[in-house]
């Protein structure tokens, strides 16, 4: 289980590059903000059973209709990065004060 952060949130984000079948997910590093939620399995497959359309504004249709995300968008770099539970290769921490610190 993942805390669903709220868009708009500043994270700081660091996504190991993993590789699958030739292709893979670079690796990234950095702050960003959530951009978008994930719908949860159900509310997107009650979306598509609905003749809902499977294209990027139809998913984030079915996520905000979602009460209960599955997880969510980062954008860092430029780069879009979903944070969900059990990708291991992701971690987002939030961003909760703009002091820095050496700690």
């Amino acid at each position: 289980m993942i805390q669903i952060l709220p868009i708009g949130t500043r994270v700081w984000v660091a996504q190991g590059e993993q590789r699958k079948w030739g292709r893979g997910r670079p690796h990234v590093v950095g702050e960003g903000v959530v951009t978008g939620h994930l719908p949860c399995h159900d509310c997107w497959q009650r979306h598509v059973a609905g003749g809902g359309h499977v294209s990027a504004a139809g998913y984030r249709a079915a996520a905000d209709a979602c009460e209960e995300p599955a997880g969510y968008v980062t954008s860092v770099k430029g780069l879009p990065l979903i944070v969900a539970p059990g990708d291991d290769a992701v971690l987002a921490v939030p961003i909760t004060s703009d002091e820095r610190s050496a700690a």
